[in-house]
């Protein structure tokens, strides 16, 4: 019965294909669970939550599909295979009591069909780097000025993002980013490390200008938001505007401040949107990582700052065997966790990638 509610849930939480939205509606569900010990209270109610989530989820239907597995007719094992319909959206817990060893849980969820916009509490942990600054011989000698003036804007305006926590503005590039970490070498050792913290995200800017006919000045820029794992999303913005009239100083064309902020503004009108966009898709993705054994548990390198409390679970998302952890011990940067189920060791989880969804405490 366990392992079939751990595949259940993690269907829950799993995107489903739907040809058609349907509207999103509001179910009361309850959940049980039953305490092992005194040890197993918390973890309990946990499970509770869990059952209580994927009642609501049934309540828009479900499809069922079984397997009977038969060695000289003998069953060997029969699985019940339970596809929600429905999805969460968002839940919240009406009441929770302790009644003996059983964990009785009531929640309200907004529940609808297809993949909806599933977007658990989630802090990015970002560092901005140096934006890549790309412009064309043909565009005004200021342009390069003007170039860095939209690089700072775009720093200015990421660190307005409500999921985006800005922890340092780098002042230059590491040799790579991602899988393998920062290259020893000279730059290093000489300027210190500009590594992706483990649980960060990289901002990589590409800012170009280019004159066109009109005469018009385009500005396109590729905003890049790279994990320390080595994923990146990728978000793209162009506008043009009339170049204007710059100041003439000592017989050279200048544009004095004033007009450079004004310009940089023109050009970067409309571009909040797709800034917002990137830090939007990620800051919805639910906080995810690679499992480490560490002193008979498992660790992973996010914690309270990516949005994660004691009451979150984590569920293992490799394509594998669909199984539950607690967290046991949560500290700014990184979380210790154990199996749900007591009988599966620790270190067998170890390389597995988990993610998290919040259950409420």
């Amino acid at each position: 019965m366990r392992r079939l509610l751990l595949l259940l849930l993690a269907l829950l939480l799993a995107p489903v294909a739907g040809s058609a939205q349907s509207p999103a509606v509001r179910v009361e569900a309850e959940g049980f669970a039953m305490v092992a010990g005194p040890q197993d209270r918390d973890a309990a109610r946990r499970r509770a939550v869990s059952d209580a989530l994927l009642a609501a989820a049934l309540a828009a239907g479900a499809d069922v599909s079984g397997h009977t597995a038969v060695n000289r007719g003998i069953v060997t094992s029969d699985v019940a295979i339970v596809r929600s319909v429905g999805r969460i959206l968002r839940h919240r817990i009406l009441s929770e009591t302790l009644s003996g060893a059983t964990w009785r849980v009531r929640i309200e969820a907004l529940v609808g069909e297809g993949p909806g916009p599933l977007c658990p509490v989630r802090r990015l942990i970002v560092t901005a780097y140096p934006a890549t600054l790309a412009v064309d011989p043909h565009a005004p000698a200021w342009s390069g000025e003007l170039a860095r003036t939209i690089a700072e804007r775009l720093v200015e305006r990421l660190a307005l993002h409500p999921a985006a926590s800005l922890t340092r503005v780098a002042e230059r590039r590491p040799t790579r980013l991602g899988r393998g970490g920062e290259a020893f070498d000279y730059a290093t050792l000489t300027q210190g490390s500009v590594r992706l913290p483990a649980n960060g995200h990289g901002f990589l800017p590409t800012v170009r200008l280019r004159r066109v006919a009109g005469p018009r000045l385009e500005l396109a820029l590729e905003l890049k938001l790279v994990a320390a794992d080595g994923t990146a999303s990728v978000q793209q913005f162009v506008r043009r505007v009339p170049l204007p009239r710059p100041s003439v100083i000592g017989g050279l064309s200048v544009l004095v401040q004033p007009q450079r902020e004004a310009l940089a503004s023109a050009l970067l009108e409309g571009s909040d949107r797709a800034l917002d966009a990137l830090f939007d898709r990620a800051g919805c993705e639910p906080a995810s990582a690679r499992l480490v054994a560490a002193g008979g548990l498992l660790e992973v390198p996010v914690g309270q700052a990516n949005g994660l409390t004691p009451g979150s679970l984590a569920f293992t998302a490799d394509g594998g065997s669909t199984e539950i952890l607690e967290i046991v011990a949560l500290r700014p940067g990184s979380a210790r966790l154990r199996p749900l189920d007591p009988t599966r060791p620790p270190a067998a989880f170890a390389g597995r990638r988990v993610q998290f969804v919040e259950t409420g405490r």
